[in-house]
């Protein structure tokens, strides 16, 4: 085990040194798709390595201008989208972000549109790294994120003062160049509940124009209120309400009609659209992209046009749970703002197409 470490260690010195901050870049680029598959806990034995030998770690310098990036990839949001609660999110993200939390910004506004933020964040991210790189900037620790992360050179002025300026550049560039090219026209649109059919049985419209979906419980087991869920982000209903279930059978069906509009590449978590616009989140257990896609089975594809009850996902319960995870899993709405109200209608034991939860407009 000694030995792959310190192969590891040989290869990330390597690409830091190479020149012209090319191997900064690289780092810097790719280390945000390493926290999407949860990856990038690698990361850490590596750190620690650099740090025991040479009392250095210019590995988290490199990869925190992602933090950095996203915060401007939030700002961007903010200031240019026309959807309130899409500024919300914004605004909620950012503040998680500030403080090392990434996940937020990452599924609810990188991911989910379109991936043009991302691939705009990942350049933003590798440009600030490799200028760190270019510069000799290295913490002497390791572990903090964004504000908290300036206490990592406060051993040495220059540090300090490269690091906090190469952090406003990456900040700046990617606000910049997602508010030219990354907003999608989706939410450049002032909010509006748009129009309906009237033929899907969970849509009701009453004689006052007020508007009613239902969401089906899309698995069975024990229902949770989502300020339970045993995580942070999503008891705090950062990226939405909803409700959340343990489940007691590893699959995971349509709730109702719908557009599978997201399958994460870790398969832990898949998103829809229905018919009216809603758009869900279902997140099968707690920081399960670790695990990389390992016990999942995903049976749609992005695009799929789905029915109520159509089966979506399989999961093993069992393995998961002895991998270490807990299977509670979130319904998110994630456009809750475009609501008056998100709230659950179910409790104690859920069965597949169980009522679940209820929006309103």
């Amino acid at each position: 085990m000694h030995i792959v470490e310190l192969k590891l260690v040989r290869i990330v010195e390597l690409l830091i040194g190479i020149p012209f901050g090319i191997g900064g870049f690289i780092i810097g680029a790719t280390y945000p798709l390493l926290v999407i598959t949860g990856l990038h806990h690698t990361y850490t034995m590596i750190e620690t390595s650099l740090l025991a030998n040479t009392g250095f770690n210019p590995v988290i310098t490199l990869c925190a201008m992602y933090g950095f990036a996203n915060v401007g990839t939030c700002l961007a949001f903010l200031a240019k989208a026309k959807k309130e609660n899409v500024r919300q999110t914004a605004v909620g993200a950012m503040l998680s972000q500030l403080f090392g939390i990434s996940e937020p910004v990452l599924f609810g506004i990188q991911i989910r549109y379109n991936l043009r933020p991302l691939v705009i964040m990942l350049c933003s991210s590798g440009l600030g790294a490799a200028l760190l790189s270019i510069l000799n900037i290295r913490s002497n620790s390791y572990g903090l994120a964004v504000l908290p992360s300036y206490l990592m050179y406060i051993y040495e002025g220059r540090q300090l003062l490269w690091y906090f300026i190469v952090s406003l550049i990456s900040v700046t560039l990617c606000f910049t160049l997602t508010y030219m090219f990354g907003i999608p026209q989706e939410v450049l649109e002032t909010d509006d509940a748009g129009s309906h059919d009237g033929n899907d049985a969970d849509y009701i419209e009453t004689d006052h124009g007020q508007i009613s979906v239902r969401i089906n419980s899309p698995l069975t087991g024990k229902a949770v209120p989502m300020t339970e869920v045993p995580d942070d982000t999503f008891a705090a209903q950062v990226l939405g309400k909803g409700m959340a279930v343990l489940p007691s059978e590893g699959k995971v069906v349509a709730p109702c009609e719908a557009e599978v509009t997201t399958v994460f590449d870790t398969k832990h978590a898949i998103g829809l659209t229905t018919k009216e616009g809603v758009e869900l989140l279902i997140h099968i257990g707690i920081n399960t992209v670790e695990l990389g896609g390992k016990y999942y089975e995903v049976h749609v594809a992005e695009g799929d046009q789905v029915r109520p009850g159509q089966l979506l996902v399989t999961f093993d319960i069992a393995k998961i749970q002895n991998a270490g995870y807990n299977l509670t899993t979130p319904v998110i709405v994630t456009n809750t703002d475009d609501y008056k109200t998100v709230e659950g209608m179910a409790s104690g034991t859920v069965k597949f197409m169980d009522s679940f939860v209820k929006v309103e407009n």
